[in-house]
């Protein structure tokens, strides 16, 4: 029996491949390809009997899916705080560069405005400039004495050195050779720099080696007791020195001012509180009078890159 089903399968292998040879290429391809396929789907379902989690954790659940897709805002979120960090960040370097300046470096001056007023524009006039009116700043000299307002290192409006010598048509022609002088000495005290220069210009053009007519010595016309020696020797003179001299002086009477840096440079160029027109005007020449347009000069025409003669500043003129 075992025998002759042996044989009989035999025979029946032999007539299919004598039909498979009796067939066209093409229906040659049509079986193979029908044999591939029962094969495949043999593979696949004897895999699925030995693994019966295969299939699950190849699906992919529901629950994932929700996950990735709550993940993707929340990554955006991520890059908006990224951003919003950032963006304080750029407004902390912001304010360290004002402070570093001395302050604001455009618009106008936060200082409060006082009973002569305020006055103050974006740009440089006859009388008037960022840092208020002239009469905002000699406040009481007309009246009863100068009053003056609460002008400090954080809120004057003095635009920082390194931009106002590439200005065009700027009033530091003469200070160019001694700008990195003026960039030390502002880094060393807190003071802006090219309000070191504005007083340099001021006081002597920039010129080292110029004696004032009350004996002030170099480019800060400083008096001989603050050099070195207590005299105005010839090292009082070089412009190391005295840009250093100029500079750590007017840093102590900002300190004795409270701060009030526009009351510092009034002492700086001889006013005192209660200083007024007649007293101002009282000495023996005009050349000795205190200037009162000085402040407007300095805190309004040089301290924002300008020449105040290219305006046509000042309204005293008391001073030849």
């Amino acid at each position: 029996m075992r025998f002759a089903l042996s044989t009989a399968v035999v025979a029946l292998a032999v007539l299919s491949e004598a039909s498979a040879m009796m067939m066209s290429p093409r229906s040659q391809h049509a079986s193979l390809a029908r044999r591939i396929t029962r094969k495949k789907r043999c593979i696949a379902r004897n895999h699925s009997d030995n693994n019966p989690g295969a299939n699950i954790a190849a699906a992919p659940s529901s629950s994932s899916s929700s996950a990735d897709a709550s993940q993707t805002p929340s990554g955006g979120n991520n890059n908006n705080n990224n951003n919003h960090n950032n963006n304080n960040n750029n407004n902390n370097n912001n304010n360290n560069n004002n402070n570093n300046n001395g302050g604001n470096t455009g618009g106008i001056t936060s200082a409060a405005p006082n009973e002569c007023g305020f006055g103050a524009v974006p740009y440089p006039t006859q009388d008037a400039g960022p840092n208020g009116n002239i009469e905002f700043l000699n406040c009481g000299v007309r009246g009863g004495g100068w009053n003056p307002p609460r002008i400090t290192l954080d809120n004057v409006i003095c635009k920082p050195f390194n931009e106002v010598v590439n200005m065009p048509g700027n009033p530091f022609g003469g200070c160019s050779a001694y700008s990195q002088i003026f960039i030390d000495a502002g880094r060393d005290t807190g003071i802006p720099s090219t309000l070191l220069a504005a007083i340099a210009m001021q006081e002597s053009s920039c010129q080292p080696w110029v004696t004032g007519r009350a004996g002030e010595v170099g480019m800060m016309q400083v008096t001989g007791e603050k050099c070195p020696n207590g005299y105005a020797g010839p090292e009082c003179y070089e412009p190391y020195t005295n840009v250093y001299i100029g500079a750590r002086y007017l840093k102590g009477e900002i300190d004795r001012a409270g701060g009030n840096l526009l009351l510092a440079m009034g002492f700086y160029n001889g006013w005192y509180v209660g200083l007024t027109i007649d007293a101002a005007n009282n000495k023996p020449s005009c050349g000795q009078r205190n200037n009162l347009d000085y402040l407007q000069f300095v805190f309004n025409g040089y301290c924002q890159g300008v020449d105040p003669s290219s305006v046509g500043m000042g309204t005293f003129r008391n001073v030849c």
